[in-house]
């Protein structure tokens, strides 16, 4: 893996760890990290990374579908629980993902959203759905992210 992919790597782990305010406390985790980045060259890497600022914090604001871990399977209970499994290891990233996507955390909201939020292991995601009513639509934004758990 290259140099400047290990730091990128270093960059996301810190956004998705950490609560990150300024790019210069960004800054100064990587230089702590041996990563000594010019503020420019640090914005780039942002903006290609897909981080940006949201509501005073850096986040990924956006992931790209094609680039998730494979779902094996999905299975629904009908207690409001999905439950994905993926390889080992690419649970913790594909749950991140349907959290910043899916779930809300405004409590101002007027429509919540159906996903209330994910626990996730090693290679195994539960999905915290509203209710049991809400898990067909669940299961349509699931199939719509992998359309190859339709026929499953």
């Amino acid at each position: 893996m290259s140099l400047k992919k290990v730091m990128e790597n270093h960059i996301v782990n810190i956004i998705q760890n950490e609560p990150v305010r300024e790019q210069a406390d960004l800054q100064e985790i990587l230089k702590r990290r041996g990563y000594d980045i010019p503020q420019a060259t640090l914005s780039r890497k942002l903006k290609k990374l897909n981080i940006a600022k949201v509501d005073g914090i850096y986040k990924i604001v956006e992931f790209n579908s094609s680039a998730l871990p494979v779902v094996l399977n999905m299975k629904i209970s009908d207690f409001g629980l999905i439950i994905l499994h993926t390889h080992p290891g690419a649970a913790n990233s594909l749950a991140y993902f349907i959290d910043q996507k899916y779930v809300s955390y405004d409590a101002q909201e007027d429509q919540p959203s159906i996903i209330l939020g994910t626990i996730a292991g090693d290679d195994t995601i539960v999905v915290i759905v509203k209710n049991k009513h809400a898990l067909k639509e669940a299961q349509s934004i699931f199939e719509s992210i992998f359309p190859y758990l339709k026929s499953k």
